[in-house]
């Protein structure tokens, strides 16, 4: 068949396509979405390599694959230019020399070929053909990942919102999309402290669609935040969510530059219905951050708030006693009276649980100045700081003062 006529017919699958592409280009192909999802495959090839035999075992690109990629500046390559990419091999994650070229609708980038060389070496119009083939799948690809996403996101504000609650019905919907449910899941919800355009937002798709730590089901927009339900994979449990929230910041910045995103995650649940509460959980770990000082590090998830989880109930309760504590208000004072430091030093010896030592080192005083401290702070207030209540009382008092 002449190389320039192949393309020019109806294919029924993206397979049919990927067997053409194999047959004029005489090397092994796989085709996947922006993701790194495998789509589709040549079924009949007699050389390969360990990347893309992973590829289709596991379905999607090894991550480790995906970053090197990135590193190397493959992956940029194929998102800033729409010509076929020359890939050498690259001989520690397994990829022999090939060929990709993206799939791509205007700026959009809905999939990739890749093109491993087989009997022969590829060249100029092997691009040129690749490039063709390219544009080829875009119809397929365009027109069935933008009604699946439509359907999935509808469906997942229903699951966000409690209007969908019932587990078997949850179970049901899910098994017509997915091979496996999750068997514990939580809601992530990322906060984008810039205007969040359809560019910042496939990035950060992008990323969490081909970490190795969770596995994304739902994702969807709102305002400044991108909402997913995701499940732990590596490891299999919360530890899974903490590393990826963890990753995630500077996944963003060596990849893309940005760092004005804060994310925040509900509790892990098996059942599929409670969805709701944890995204609830993660909406209130994005307030309860907003509102610490900026010294204080954030919170990542739900099951790290401590008596935040009720801090919104004591700030009500403390916004209708605006006095407070009479002790602290007496320190207060003496501290302007003084010019003296005894707040902060009662807050930092508080925070670290009474360890002079390390209380000394913060405020870089001398230990035994700190002790002096501390003995003064005792006299003004009254109270005595060996007692666990008192300490505990005192440090409530001082975060709620903190919260903005």
């Amino acid at each position: 068949m002449d190389k320039h006529n192949a393309l020019d017919r109806t294919f029924s699958s993206m397979e049919e396509l990927a067997d053409c592409i194999s047959e004029m280009m005489q090397g092994p192909v796989t085709v996947e979405d922006s993701s790194h999802r495998l789509l589709a495959y040549s079924t009949h090839d007699d050389h390969t390599d360990a990347a893309r035999v992973s590829t289709i075992i596991g379905r999607r690109v090894p991550e480790h694959v995906i970053n090197k990629l990135w590193k190397e500046g493959i992956l940029p390559a194929l998102h800033q230019n729409e010509e076929p990419v020359r890939i050498p091999e690259i001989h520690d994650i397994g990829l022999g020399r090939r060929m990709a070229a993206p799939v791509r609708n205007n700026k959009d980038i809905l999939g990739y070929i890749w093109v491993l060389e087989g009997s022969r070496s590829l060249e100029e119009q092997d691009a040129a053909f690749l490039k063709k083939a390219a544009a080829k799948a875009i119809v397929q690809l365009q027109t069935s990942h933008t009604a699946m996403q439509q359907h999935r996101r509808d469906y997942f504000w229903r699951l966000l919102t409690g209007d969908a609650a019932q587990e078997e019905e949850i179970a049901g919907q899910l098994s017509n999309w997915f091979n496996a449910l999750p068997s514990r899941s939580a809601v992530i919800v990322l906060e984008s402290g810039i205007t969040l355009d359809d560019s910042l937002y496939d990035k950060i798709i992008y990323v969490m669609n081909t970490s190795r730590k969770v596995k994304s089901y739902f994702h969807t927009r709102d305002q400044n935040r991108i909402v997913f339900l995701a499940e732990p994979v590596y490891p299999y449990s919360e530890e899974g969510i903490r590393l990826f929230l963890h990753d995630f910041p500077v996944m963003m910045k060596e990849r893309f530059q940005m760092e004005e995103i804060q994310p925040g995650a509900g509790s892990v649940y098996r059942s599929l219905s409670r969805i709701k509460q944890s995204y609830e959980e993660a909406l209130h770990v994005l307030e309860v951050n907003r509102q610490l000082p900026g010294d204080r590090p954030p919170f990542l998830q739900y099951e790290e708030l401590g008596f935040y989880r009720y801090a919104d109930v004591i700030k009500k309760k403390k916004n209708r006693d605006p006095e407070g504590d009479p002790s602290l208000a007496a320190l207060h004072e003496y501290d302007e009276a003084n010019q003296t430091e005894l707040f902060d030093s009662l807050r930092t010896f508080l925070h670290v649980d009474g360890n002079m030592k390390k209380a000394s080192e913060m405020m870089h005083v001398h230990v035994n100045t700190m002790s002096y401290r501390i003995r003064r702070v005792e006299n003004i207030i009254q109270k005595d700081l060996k007692n666990a209540y008192h300490k505990l009382s005192l440090l409530l008092e001082m975060t709620m003062e903190e919260m903005k």
